[in-house]
């Protein structure tokens, strides 16, 4: 067998390998949107060139089929390229995200480290609930002096509402169309901000049906993004890889 038909077999199971592992990552770990927004992406990178560097292109390289002990190499090859595989699938695993949380006009993606920080609470309700991840909504104080109470309590040093897993409902249909009244209004942002309008009009142009969406934002380990919803019947109808940084919902 020659050095670039050891490597191109080596790199056909590599590629089947991690094809498998992406479509457990993108179904069950971080379903859309979260894989955008959760450093998903960034992970499935590390994994992917883990897995090429240290499979096909070490495999290129100490290729040779005089090589006395050709045999031994290759399996050192394998041995690394199995345990960066396995270290950086963990990783993923752990980092997948448990529970989104919808709070204060946001949804906040909770990984393993958060779901430590939400309460016996938090945890007994994600246990019920059946899907993963779990959505679910924080259940605020109905009066100003309240959610003032609140809001210090947090400034001094107390994990911040969305966090607080004894106010935790489902997410159910009626929260849904309530979420719809506390969009963002990115059209408006869109006239002062370029990138803004640049994604706004990308997005109308993959979904010319929906000109009325209404924009909320998740808020990830990494990075944030605006999520689109239908304002009929509240369904995610799609994302903007986009935050605009504004400071709250619009009311």
């Amino acid at each position: 067998m020659s050095r670039i038909k050891a490597a191109s077999l080596h790199l056909a199971i590599t590629v089947i390998a991690l094809g498998a592992v992406f479509a457990v990552v993108r179904t069950l770990w971080y379903p859309h949107p979260l894989l955008t927004a959760d450093g998903g992406w960034q992970a499935f990178a590390l994994l992917a060139g883990a897995s090429l560097a240290l499979g096909p292109l070490l495999t290129l390289v100490v290729f040779r089929s005089s090589k006395k002990n050709l045999r031994m190499d290759l399996a050192l090859v394998a041995f690394a390229q199995i345990v960066a595989f396995g270290f950086c699938a963990h990783l993923l695993y752990v980092r997948r995200i448990q529970m989104v949380v919808y709070s204060q006009g946001a949804f906040h993606a909770l990984d393993q480290a958060h779901i430590a920080l939400i309460g016996p609470k938090g945890r007994a309700l994600l246990r019920r609930l059946p899907d993963r991840p779990a959505y679910v909504y924080v259940k605020l104080p109905h009066s100003k002096k309240a959610m003032l109470g609140v809001e210090i309590r947090t400034l001094q040093g107390e994990p911040p509402i969305f966090l607080r897993g004894w106010r935790y409902r489902p997410y159910t249909a009626s929260e849904r169309k309530k979420i719809l009244t506390q969009g963002y209004p990115l059209v408006a942002i869109a006239r002062k901000n370029p990138i803004a309008a640049r994604m706004l009009a990308r997005f109308r142009a993959e979904h010319p049906r929906q000109t009325q969406s209404v924009f909320v934002p998740l808020r990830g380990t990494y990075s944030s993004v605006m999520l689109a919803f239908n304002p009929r019947d509240g369904q995610l109808a799609g994302m903007l890889p986009f935050n605009p940084g504004i400071g709250g919902p619009h009311s």
